[in-house]
């Protein structure tokens, strides 16, 4: 395996395993923290889809949906929408080539897990090791990418929502 920087070990470990989209959250969040535009004290944020990003969103970010100032919806678009109480905001998105890498992973991801209970431990133990160097090729990337090669920006005025309601 590979080393990880302090920040993504901290989520991988918290999240439970290393993947492609807790490391995108990670980014999102990182991203909308480097905007100055956003008072942190009255931060609100709605993300439209539940998945690993979540985790790594709530970390960098320091919403949560247990602390209700992150709201999560079923909409499925990987979007990240954060206001403030003075109604400034920033919309970030996972763009095309971001949602592609994750894609492809999450199609390797599927080839692997099929007929997994059948299988040998020395099978399973192809599978794991094919997995873990998948990731350690792809997530350097992932960390060391320009955010323009991952993420999209909208700064302006947004409505407020309630991310309770």
């Amino acid at each position: 395996m590979i080393e990880v920087p302090e920040i993504f070990a901290r989520i991988y470990e918290k999240h439970g395993h290393r993947c492609p989209m807790s490391t995108l959250g990670g980014r999102l969040g990182l991203a909308a923290m480097a905007l100055p535009q956003l008072d942190r004290e009255s931060l609100r944020g709605v993300y439209h889809s539940r998945t690993c990003a979540l985790d790594w969103i709530a970390l960098t970010i320091g919403c949560s949906e247990e602390d209700g100032n992150l709201a999560v919806t079923a909409e499925g678009r990987h979007c990240l929408e954060l206001y403030d109480d003075a109604g400034n905001g920033v919309v970030l998105s996972l763009n095309e080539n971001a949602m592609q890498i994750a894609g492809d992973y999450r199609r390797l991801s599927h080839e692997l897990e099929q007929g997994w209970d059948g299988l040998t431990e020395e099978e399973r133990s192809a599978r794991d090791t094919r997995r873990e160097a998948a990731l350690d090729a792809l997530l350097p990337g992932l960390w060391q990418a320009a955010d323009a090669d991952l993420i999209t920006v909208r700064v302006g005025a947004i409505d407020k929502r309630d991310p309770n309601g």
